[in-house]
């Protein structure tokens, strides 16, 4: 009985459809059909169609009331809806055939109906931002304040860390794997495991505008610092770190300047040239990669933005210098016959690089970390191209290096050439970083923590030359998963001069970087007592491979809650010495569970 009803009401508006009849044919005599004015037809048209949709709505009701019969019934309707559309369809070609009588009231009516889709459309769109507008007000992205807008960020981490061979090291390795353990050391029998939340980190970014110029200032602090009294044994109160904390201003041509602590600019960026668009590694090791090139200092940089494609920028930077100087010892020079490290002055392990009065270093003990005594700043500069495929990056940078010894100043210079690309093997699924950089004096900024010069025999500065390089795909599997793979290499050249004894018996010694006479015969020692055995520890190589993942669980109005895990296996090989060229490897195991700000 209910399929009965359908299937005649069906057949009820087929037919009805079909006997609006065709339109009517110009060529026709007048005798077989009354002439009709358009407007006349117009309205019967439109009253059929209406009369139509009343139909074709009371049989969508019948058909959601009869769920069983719900697909044949759709099909009837879909039938119906085409005889419809057949006949306006027919009511457009009787108006265009009757163009030259009275055009008026077609064009009002075409009018009415522009009119209603245009309202439709107005009051959507109104909806919507009123919607937006409300959960604006609810949920704000961002602190407006007095002109400025202030975007609270940062993430709280909980991290785990497991090390094969024990480097006392937080979810930061140890000078970038540069103090991975030798094989037969202490440390190479010790293995380490430790919870951290020290990465966990704050960030405060202001932005406002004064006509079209755009000012803006960006703090950045975690907990990765130390202090004398911060430890593991009770409190662990680590102290805030200042990681960043700039001010910038962005002028309508394009030039922008920035100021204070940041990313150096030597650090590869993913997108154009502003601040917090670099490459970061995706690793949860804070120390990143061996063969990754980066600093966080103060400068002052200056950019050139050429419409969205090409980057320009110079900077002036913070400059510390490294110096080498295990093993160094020069016959004659110093206390005993064989001679001991120069009595020179200007680096971060000088005498006088720890003060009782600085707030720099962690204690005035001779030989503790200080900082060097400065002559210039580094100087970089950068150029960025994205022509349509890919980021390219080519820099350099220019680097002054000072000494005193024996009541004498020496002054030297070093520097490298870099270059970079981020590549998009697959659109937004794929990218396959590259980066490296050549050069004198360069070792600070590789993560690997190398040394910048060395010492001739008259402790004049001598820069060690030295490759990075940094490599890997990292692939976005849909909105959730990320998935990296890094290879990471460093290199530091040999540099040493030969000099003829001055003390009998003191035979011939090399002085220098890597020099063949370094004592290592202590390298691979187990320590017995508190005494340190002796080890040149004058890194040749050092490389790394990392593969590791992120998983979002969720990511919407509340922030984002991922997890992710990172094995690490590093290797260091010594230059070769009196006792072989000793070498030491590291597995690492990370996990972290963070939850983001949003």
């Amino acid at each position: 009985m209910k399929r009965g009803m359908v299937c005649v009401l069906s057949f009820a508006l087929v037919t009805g459809a079909f006997a609006i009849g065709d339109p009517p044919d110009p060529q026709a005599a007048p005798a077989k059909k009354p002439a009709k004015s358009i407007s006349a037809e117009v309205q019967q048209l439109r009253e059929a169609l209406e009369a139509q949709q009343r139909q074709i709505e009371e049989l969508r009701r019948e058909v959601q009331r009869r769920d069983q019969v719900l697909q044949q019934a759709q099909q009837q309707a879909g039938a119906a809806q085409s005889a419809a559309s057949a006949a306006q369809a027919s009511a457009e070609a009787a108006a265009a055939a009757s163009a030259g009588q009275k055009p008026v009231d077609l064009t009002a009516l075409q009018a009415d109906v522009a009119d209603l889709k245009a309202n439709s459309t107005s009051t959507a769109l109104s909806l919507q931002e009123t919607q937006k507008t409300i959960r604006d007000m609810e949920s704000p992205a961002a602190i407006h304040y007095k002109g400025i807008t202030i975007t609270p960020g940062g993430f709280i981490e909980f991290a785990t860390v497991y090390r094969t061979r024990n480097e006392n090291a937080s979810v930061n390795s140890a000078s970038g794997d540069f103090n991975i353990p030798l094989d037969g050391t202490t440390n190479a029998n010790l293995s380490e495991f430790r919870f951290d939340a020290r990465q966990s980190r704050l960030s405060v970014l202001a932005e406002g505008k004064v006509g079209t110029t755009k000012a803006s200032g960006y703090w950045e602090m975690d907990f990765l610092g130390a202090a004398p009294t911060a430890n593991e044994n009770q409190s662990n109160s680590f102290n805030l770190r200042q990681r960043q904390l700039w001010g910038q201003v962005e002028f309508a041509n394009g030039v922008s300047i920035v100021g204070g602590q940041q990313w150096t600019l030597f650090t590869l960026n993913r997108r154009g040239l502003a601040p917090r668009s670099e490459f970061l590694p995706m690793t949860i090791n804070a120390q990143y990669m061996i063969g990754y090139d980066w600093a966080r200092q103060p400068g002052f940089r200056l950019t050139k933005n050429f419409h969205n494609k090409t980057w320009a920028a110079f900077s002036i930077e913070e400059p510390q210098t490294v110096v080498n100087v295990n093993g160094v010892t020069i016959p004659g020079v110093g206390t005993g016959a064989a001679g001991s490290i120069p009595p020179v002055f200007g680096f971060n392990t000088s005498p006088n690089a720890q003060s009782p009065n600085g707030l720099f270093v962690l204690s005035n003990t001779p030989g503790a970390n200080g900082v060097s005594t400065n002559v210039a700043p580094d100087v970089m500069g950068k150029l960025v191209f994205e022509p349509g495929w890919g980021h390219w990056e080519i820099k350099g940078m220019a680097r002054f290096f000072r000494d005193r010894f024996n009541g004498h100043s020496d002054t030297n210079t070093g520097g490298g050439l870099g270059a970079a690309a981020i590549l998009p093997l697959v659109k937004t699924k794929l990218d396959f970083i590259a980066e490296g950089l050549f050069g004198n004096g360069i070792g600070r900024y590789g993560s690997g923590g190398g040394f910048d010069v060395t010492l001739r025999p008259d402790g004049t500065v001598r820069p060690v030359r030295a490759y990075h390089a940094l490599l890997g795909p990292e692939a976005h599997v849909g909105k959730k998963l990320d998935i990296y793979f890094y290879g990471g290499y460093e290199y530091y050249q040999r540099v040493f001069t030969t000099i003829s004894p001055v003390v009998a018996p003191a035979t011939t010694a090399n002085v220098g970087y890597g020099a063949p006479t370094i004592n290592n015969t202590g390298c691979g020692v187990e320590m017995t007592s508190t005494a340190s055995p002796a080890c040149g520890n004058q890194t040749r190589y050092a490389y790394e491979l990392s593969p590791g993942f992120w998983y979002r669980f969720y990511r919407g109005p509340a922030g984002t809650v991922q997890m992710g895990v990172q094995y690490s296996y590093s290797n260091r090989s010594l230059w070769r010495g009196v006792g072989g060229a000793p070498s030491g490897s590291e597995n690492q195991v990370y996990t972290s569970l963070r939850y983001y700000i949003p």
